[in-house]
């Protein structure tokens, strides 16, 4: 609902120019047009059209603080570029890290291959009260995030739990003839 609020300002801001540039030169003033410049309400509405598209890139990436930040007006994070084919650029970037410990999780396996999860704070760490679980969606503990990367993962602003994605490959080691498997997690967020 909010998107199409949205979306219908924005249309309201276009045909306020559109109307004020039909009466330019004619002594009828138009409400709007009397307190802004026609370039004025051109960027407001370009402004208007490009948070809708921050909201839908919000929406997919499952970042509920900007989608609220977008709905309230409140967002003031980077803006997305207009291709000249119409589509839009990204306003998130992607960041991986490594699943720390996954070798000793048990059942690891099982989950070889693309995988969609969360991040969930782990206080009763007895290592690292820090710690930042990684679960698979179906609530098996995959790892942590290593401790390294903690502070840019809380720094994101991100709540708990936090939607991601990951990768679980199985390797092998030839000299000590063992199979291990080695993990990334994918995180998209606002660029800076």
């Amino acid at each position: 609902m909010e998107l199409i609020l949205l979306f219908l300002s924005a249309f309201v801001v276009v045909l306020v120019v559109l109307i004020s540039k039909s009466f330019k030169g004619s002594h009828a003033a138009t409400p709007a047009a009397s307190d802004k410049s026609t370039e004025e309400l051109i960027a407001e509405s370009y402004r208007l059209v490009a948070l809708i598209e921050v909201r839908r890139q919000a929406q997919m990436y499952g970042d509920a603080a900007t989608v609220a930040a977008v709905d309230d007006m409140t967002y003031d994070g980077p803006l997305p570029d207009k291709r000249p084919d119409g589509t839009y650029t990204s306003v998130y970037e992607l960041h991986d890290y490594n699943i720390a410990g996954i070798n000793y999780r048990d059942g690891i396996a099982a989950y070889v291959g693309d995988f969609d999860g969360y991040l969930q704070p782990d206080q009763t760490n007895e290592h690292d009260p820090n710690a930042i679980a990684i679960f698979h969606k179906d609530g098996h503990h995959l790892g942590f995030i290593p401790a390294a990367c903690i502070d840019h993962i809380r720094a994101l602003g991100r709540p708990f739990p936090m939607p991601i994605t990951g990768n679980i490959e199985q390797e092998h080691d030839d000299i000590e003839n063992r199979y291990y498997f080695v993990g990334t997690v994918y995180i998209y967020a606002l660029k800076k």
